[in-house]
């Protein structure tokens, strides 16, 4: 009922300041400042007075953050007067998905659990990939959306969220099509001497940084190039023409028809599952015991 740049308009009035907003938002302090920015843009008044030692209302968005404020409780009280209503009707979990988290692992619960889950409908919600970031994987969690279905590997995650395991996904090369190992159907290490393989920042997960060391430590001749921020679809699309190795994963291997998904004599996989708020509303509690 209200966008999320409101929203972040009210976090920067509580908080005092834009860097303390983004922590809580789980966002970068650019990210916040362009969102208030174009807000400032889009009324033509300004919002907030900055200091060095932080930012205050301006009048207009004094006035902004009164009339926000009214409209969020309305929008709250609305929405827990429609759960009461429909509370003896098929509870909606909304799940978010995107082009790397297609909520397959969902589904397939879903369709094991047929019967227990009678009571409840599945609500596919896009998320976007350019969100995810090393505290969350989208900001959305807990408020538009019950839960998101994918990797879990991010260990600061589990500081602000929580997490269901649901299994485990095998790490992978995404080979570009012209390059001279796309022909193969499985990688060794002779195969790997002399190329670059390409990670997520090594800070991601535990198991990137185990890969890393064990490539420098063992695999000298193999060179190593870390991301600065977790893949997107832009990731694979820059990689997809390049002479470089993609790490990815089996449940990535069809992302780009230019990259060939090829397995690797090596053992490390990446848990995947369900993250969900700290504390989760009563229908996804009750959702989360029934699939536990």
């Amino acid at each position: 009922m209200i966008t999320q740049m409101y929203l972040t308009f009210l976090q920067i009035a509580d908080s005092g300041s834009f860097t303390k907003a983004a922590q809580q938002l789980f966002i970068s302090p650019v990210s916040v400042m362009k969102q208030i920015n174009n807000l400032e843009t889009q009324l033509d008044v300004k919002l907030f007075n900055r200091t060095h030692q932080g930012v205050t209302l301006t009048p207009a968005g004094q006035a902004l953050y009164t009339s926000t404020t009214d409209i969020v409780t309305a929008a709250a009280t609305a929405i827990a007067h429609a759960q009461t209503v429909g509370q003896h009707h098929q509870q909606i979990i909304r799940v978010g998905a995107s082009i790397m988290r297609p909520g397959a692992p969902l589904v397939a619960l879903w369709r094991r659990f047929a019967d227990e889950l009678s009571d409840y409908q599945l609500a596919i919600v896009p998320i976007n990939d350019d969100e995810v970031s090393l505290q969350s994987p989208t900001t959305q969690l807990g408020t538009t959306l019950d839960c998101v279905a994918g990797p879990t590997d991010a260990a600061q995650w589990y500081e602000n969220y929580q997490v269901l395991p649901l299994g485990m996904d095998a790490y992978r090369l995404a080979v570009p099509q012209t390059h001279r190992l796309a022909d193969h159907n499985r990688l060794t290490w002779t195969d790997l001497r002399g190329e670059t393989i390409v990670l997520p920042p090594r800070n991601a997960s535990p198991t990137i940084e185990k890969i890393c060391r064990d490539l420098e430590a063992h695999h000298p001749d193999i060179h190593i190039h870390n991301t600065t921020q977790f893949y997107n679809t832009e990731t694979f699309n820059a990689y997809a023409n390049s002479d470089q190795l993609l790490i990815t994963r089996d449940s990535w291997q069809n992302i780009h028809p230019l990259l060939k998904t090829i397995p690797v004599d090596w053992d490390y996989q990446s848990a995947y599952g369900l993250i969900f708020a700290k504390q989760p509303s009563a229908k996804l509690a009750q959702f989360i015991t029934i699939i536990r």
